[in-house]
């Protein structure tokens, strides 16, 4: 039997007393019953049993075990959204006093304790909680050895535009601030490209070459079936030759180079005017009934839109098109435009804000060469004593007022860890945390925040990396990434190797003969279908299928693509790590960003509430690492008075 600690808080306050507040804020919001009406209207028709198979292969290194959602994350937010986490206060194992709690460590959590860290008081503390093993949300890193080469790649978030520096740091945000903030170099090594070799061109991202006025910067191939179970064709840098290469039709041909060609054929005066006229419409009815263009362009744009929002043109706003940016509403790209990624994507991020909040979180010194590379020392995270304390593997399932919202003086936090339960008494608490449970587990929020909670949708999305032993099959085609149309028994849409980012001995080669990672970044949508019924398909696609289902999946849909070149699972394969990440993104739907009259749910989640308030990436729309922060940094100044 575990030992109950009796925690006091203040002056001779017992474990009693908070179990005695959280009764008076929730009231009987703790029974199964309460949760589960909850539960009952958000929850998918997907009855889960993720088998010993499920989860697989992780990798080595520190994020072997936290690739993707692990087997208990979901499971534990499903029994949340089952409302079977009915809590006995009488079973709290320990309770903890702190000033701030966060829940949520991903970009918009690791913004708030940032904020506290250059804001708090003396002797102020904070705790922010991860229900994953691994700090970071979708910005974490994969990592493989294959014949003694180091290969790291994104489990999610990667890719940017080196900011510029702001004149005044105080008045910047989102991306530039950051940057400047923590201190990130502005110039990177990359892999040289052989002379000797055949001219290649590599992304230095896992998006870029998806994006049309960045897709010159890579050697793409289009893969077209042909229809008959042959080996199908492709066609390599497609819009370069006008598609003449393809086997589309003229027709075909024509519609989708209008689409590519078509520019900025809106222009507006402001961002606000822009919001206004386009976040009415989606960005298909953007295209077909603004600019006239067909149903090629359309679908094409589902590539680069269902991969960085989640689904494709038919559910995402036009002016989240407009942001993107996308053609028809933006002009060429300057030449000198590169994206470029950490070896770990924005994993990278992740680790400068570890190294400020927590220093011995990485091990090594201060330089970027030591935070990129070196491992996180996760015992360091949670160390008695320290002003900011990090906990993993802990899974929020009540955040509620100590009382009447209005004039509580705390916040009540129950988490389940190991098994167990435990609470935390905050002053004030950030929900750094997707609204799709932020309605199940703030058991004292209003009828208007529950109801902007639930509009928004949330889509599921897996990247699956692959280390290979050689791509000599990829040098065959003459490519660096590929592009083709998923067929019912295939896999994905798309997949790249990128130009590895050079740091200090992080050097992994650039050579067709010798290991790299080979990306396929997944959505999941259906066309035409109604949104909500896409996302929960999809779901259920991501979710329901063991490793060794997918990983044969990948292997024949490689096959499919590459035997021809002389691909060979048995030889060209060394590892393969699964990703699934069943709400990746928020969908910025039309009228997401408030529509024509300039209101939407989210601003009313931008507001705090007493003394807990709303951050996540998602309130942002089109989800970025430097806005995802933003919002924690507002959310904690909503709150430092309480303090």
């Amino acid at each position: 039997m575990r030992k109950r600690q009796q925690a006091r808080f203040g002056a001779g306050i017992t474990r009693r007393d908070f179990v005695n507040g959280v009764a008076a804020g929730a009231g009987t919001a703790l029974t199964a019953g309460a949760a589960s009406a909850y539960g009952q209207a958000v929850s998918d028709p997907l009855v889960l049993s993720l088998g010993d198979d499920w989860y697989g292969y992780g990798g080595v290194g520190p994020y072997r075990h936290s690739h993707g959602n692990s087997p208990e994350v979901v499971e534990a937010a499903h029994r949340i959204l089952d409302g079977r986490f009915p809590v006995d206060l009488d079973q709290l194992e320990s309770v903890e006093e702190y000033d701030l709690a966060i829940v949520g460590g991903g970009m918009a959590g690791l913004g708030a304790a940032l904020e506290f860290s250059l804001r708090r008081g003396n002797g102020q503390t904070c705790i922010l909680l991860d229900n994953h093993p691994m700090i970071g949300g979708e910005a974490k890193e994969n990592e493989f050895l294959v014949n003694g080469e180091r290969l790291i790649a994104p489990q999610g978030a990667n890719g940017f535009f080196v900011p510029d520096a702001p004149g005044d740091l105080s008045a910047a945000r989102g991306d530039p601030y950051y940057y400047a903030e923590l201190g990130i170099p502005r110039e990177f090594t990359f892999a040289s490209w052989p002379e000797d070799k055949k001219p290649l061109r590599f992304c230095r991202d896992n998006y870029g070459y998806l994006v049309v006025g960045l897709q010159r910067n890579a050697s793409v191939g289009h893969f077209f079936e042909d229809g008959g179970g042959g080996e199908g064709s492709w066609a390599v840098d497609m819009f370069h030759n006008r598609l003449a290469d393809t086997p589309l039709g003229e027709a075909s041909r024509k519609s989708l180079m209008a689409w590519f060609e078509s520019g900025a054929a809106r222009r507006f005066d402001s961002p606000d005017r822009a919001r206004r006229a386009l976040d009415t419409m989606s960005y298909e009815q953007f295209l077909r009934d603004e600019l006239d263009l067909g149903e090629e362009g359309i679908r094409y744009a589902d590539l680069f839109l269902a991969s960085a929002c989640g689904l494709g043109s038919d559910c995402v706003s036009a002016y989240a098109a407009y942001q993107m940016p996308m053609p028809g509403l933006f002009g060429p790209m300057p030449d000198g435009m590169r994206r470029v990624s950490f070896p770990g994507g924005n994993s990278g991020f992740v680790r400068y804000f570890l190294k400020r909040l927590v220093p011995d979180s990485i091990r090594g010194g201060s330089s970027f060469e030591d935070i990129i590379t070196m491992p996180v020392n996760t015992a360091a995270l949670d160390r008695p004593g320290q002003p900011i304390r990090m906990r993993t593997n802990a899974t929020a399932v009540h955040v509620s007022h100590e009382g009447a919202a209005a004039d509580a003086g705390s916040v009540a936090v129950i988490y389940t860890r190991n098994g167990g339960y435990h609470g935390i008494r905050a002053k004030a608490v950030v929900m750094a945390t997707g609204n799709w449970i932020n309605r199940l587990i703030v058991r004292d929020m209003p009828p208007s925040y529950r109801e902007a909670c639930a509009s928004f949708l949330h889509a599921p999305f897996l990247v699956a990396n692959v280390a290979l032993t050689n791509w000599r099959f990829l040098y065959r085609l003459g490519i660096t990434a590929a592009i083709w149309d998923r067929q019912e028994d295939g896999f994905g849409f798309t997949c790249n190797i990128r130009n590895p980012m050079q740091v200090g001995d992080y050097r992994p080669p650039l050579d067709p003969d010798k290991p790299a990672v080979l990306s396929f970044y997944t959505p999941f949508h259906s066309p035409g279908l109604d949104p909500k019924v896409q996302v929960t398909l999809g779901r259920a696609e991501l979710l329901g299928a063991s490793y060794p289902e997918y990983e044969a999946r990948i292997h024949r849909q490689m096959m499919r693509l590459f035997a021809a070149a002389g691909f060979e699972p048995a030889k060209d394969v060394a590892g393969l790590i699964l990703n699934r990440w069943g709400h990746a993104y928020s969908v910025p739907y039309p009228g997401f960003y408030g529509g024509a009259n300039g209101t939407a749910p989210r601003d009313t989640l931008r507001k705090n509430y007493g003394r807990i308030a709303f951050a996540h990436s998602e309130l942002d729309g089109n989800q970025h690492y430097g806005p995802a922060a933003d919002e924690g940094r507002r959310a904690y100044r909503q709150l430092a008075d309480a303090l």
